[in-house]
C-alpha cells in the first residue's frame, strides 16, 4: 500500500502511483526531522538500562526490605503510560505543577520553562518521561539475572583482594551481558514503535521535532487520512527496526559463542 495514493476521505480506490511516497517523503525535511527525533528519542532505551542496572545492583546488595523496594520500582511500569502521562502533564506544567512553583520558590529558576513550545526541552521531556515510565521492564530482568549469580565467585574474588570494581566488571558485568543484550533489544523495538505517551505529552511537536517515526506514521494516517504515506513511513520504520533486531542477534550469537 506504501506504493498507492490513498486517502481516508475519499471514497475513491487506491491508486498505483510507484514509488512517489517515498520521493515526497526523502525529499521533504520534516521527514529528516522525524529521523533525527527517532535517534535522539532511542538513547531513551540508554537511559532506562543505566537506571535499570542501578536498581538492580543496589536492590541484589541489600537483604531486608528487598522485596518491599522492588516491588515499589515496578510502579510506573504498572500504571497505563496515558496514565503517567497524564500525571507528568501535571506535575511538569509551567502554569500550575508543583514542579516548576518550587523550583521558581526556590529561585532555582527565574520563571518557568515552558518546555513543549521549544523543541529541546518537548524532547527532553519525552525522553525523561518515557524512560521513568518504562525503565522497570529492565529492572526486573538485569535484577533474575543478578540473583542467579553463584556468591561464591564473589567469596573467590575477595580472597584474592578483588575490589568491587574489579568484582564488578569480571564476575558482574560478564554474567549480565545476555540479560542487557535481550533487554536492550525488547525495549529497543518498543520505544520505536511508541506513539500514545508521545502523542500524549506534545502531539508531535513542536512542528515535528517529536515526532519520532511511529508518531509521524500516526499523524498521516489519522490526522492527515494519508494512508498511502503512512504506510511509506511503516516501511521505513520496519526497515530501522529490523536492522536492530539483526544487530542485537549477531550480538545474542557473539555473546554465546564467547560463553561455551
Amino acid at each position: 500500500m506504501s506504493l498507492h495514493q490513498w486517502s481516508f476521505t475519499s471514497t475513491a480506490p487506491p491508486e498505483f502511483i510507484g514509488l512517489e511516497n517515498y520521493i515526497y517523503l526523502f525529499g521533504w525535511e520534516p521527514f529528516y526531522t522525524s529521523l533525527k527525533a527517532t535517534a535522539l528519542f532511542a538513547t531513551t532505551t540508554l537511559v532506562q538500562l543505566i537506571i535499570a542496572l542501578t536498581a538492580a545492583l543496589l536492590v541484589n546488595s541489600i537483604s531486608r526490605f528487598k522485596n518491599l523496594i522492588s516491588s515499589s520500582f515496578l510502579i510506573p511500569y504498572t500504571l497505563p503510560p496515558v496514565a503517567t502521562g497524564t500525571i507528568w502533564l501535571y506535575l511538569i506544567n509551567p502554569n500550575v505543577g508543583p514542579i516548576f512553583k518550587f523550583l521558581t520558590n526556590k529561585n532555582i529558576l527565574d520563571s518557568p520553562i515552558y518546555w513543549s513550545v521549544q523543541s529541546d526541552t518537548a524532547l527532553m521531556a519525552v525522553i525523561g518521561i518515557t524512560s521513568w515510565t518504562f525503565w522497570p521492564f529492565m529492572f526486573l530482568i538485569l535484577l533474575a539475572s543478578l540473583e542467579s549469580i553463584p556468591e561464591e565467585y564473589y567469596e573467590s574474588a575477595r580472597m584474592y583482594g578483588a575490589g568491587i570494581v574489579d568484582r564488578f566488571l569480571h564476575i558482574t558485568l560478564p554474567h549480565l551481558k545476555t540479560a542487557i543484550l535481550l533487554a536492550v533489544s525488547i525495549r529497543m523495538v518498543w520505544n520505536l514503535t511508541k506513539v500514545s505517551q508521545i502523542y500524549q505529552l506534545t502531539g508531535g511537536g513542536p512542528g515535528y521535532s517529536t515526532s519520532i517515526l511511529a508518531v509521524f506514521l500516526y499523524r498521516f494516517a489519522y490526522d492527515q487520512g494519508q494512508f498511502g504515506l503512512a504506510f511509506a513511513v511503516g516501511v521505513v520504520l520496519l526497515i530501522i527496526t529490523l536492522a536492530f533486531t539483526l544487530l542485537f542477534i549477531r550480538g545474542f550469537e557473539k555473546s554465546r559463542s564467547d560463553n561455551e
